[in-house]
């Protein structure tokens, strides 16, 4: 007979964000979450809407000088927004700027700007719903990825500090970002996703963690609960 694995958990399941695939047999959840959507999601989303205006400008273009340097300006402000995309989505809104100003029948074209300004907000988005933090009675998770999702776990014995830090951004919003630091050290990040960014020396940044100081101390209870004494 099959063995069925008992999970217990503390949220409803609308809270649900852990792949529960990951959890051994037995495990309880005692919390989870994900990053803040409305800091993670904010410089994807102004790039989007900077390339929708600018797809507006070009869209009703009336062969003044105004509009192509407005068309222009629009498309170097989407460098800053994304590292990936930003500066293909610049070039090629200002190529299509230049060739509309020559010929109006080329208005189609904007399409290519619009859509490289577009990709970082569906792709934040997509890995921002798969991205979760864990705490469960046995270690702490981190799940990250889209198209190869990915979990990083450390047993709690194996936490030697937990921090807090709060950027004024987030903290003007009541965000916070946490470490979680093993015996190797943070060391330096070697992978960033939204929200997380892993360390070489096995540690891990929780970013844009909603009420962070009531996940430090609950995170801190957790792994600096006192042992028991041992008998004599």
């Amino acid at each position: 007979m099959a063995t069925e694995t008992s999970v217990e958990t503390t949220q409803p399941p609308a809270q649900m964000v852990l792949d529960r695939r990951h959890l051994m047999q037995g495990e309880k959840i005692i919390w989870e979450s994900r990053p803040a959507g409305s800091v993670v999601l904010l410089r994807p989303l102004l790039m989007m809407i900077v390339a929708l205006i600018f797809a507006a400008i070009i869209l009703t273009y009336d062969g003044s000088l105004l509009y192509l340097v407005a068309a222009l300006a629009l498309a170097a402000l989407m460098i800053p927004f994304d590292r990936r995309f930003g500066i293909p989505a610049a070039i090629a809104g200002a190529a299509v700027a230049i060739l509309v100003s020559l010929d109006r029948s080329l208005a189609l074209l904007v399409l290519v700007p619009v859509v490289l300004g577009a990709l970082p907000m569906i792709m934040t988005y997509m890995q921002w719903r798969h991205t979760a933090f864990a705490l469960t009675d046995r270690r702490i998770i981190s799940q990250y990825g889209f198209l190869n999702l990915q979990h990083s776990d450390t047993g709690l014995d194996k936490v030697q500090n937990i921090s807090l830090n709060q950027p004024l951004l987030e903290r003007a919003f009541g965000f916070g970002d946490i470490s979680i630091v093993t015996s190797g050290g943070l060391g330096r990040a070697i992978r960033r996703q939204p929200g997380i960014r892993l360390h070489s020396g096995g540690g891990v940044v929780w970013e844009n963690v909603p009420k962070p100081f009531e996940v430090e101390k609950m995170l801190s209870s957790y792994v600096y609960r006192p042992v028991a004494a041992m008998p004599a």
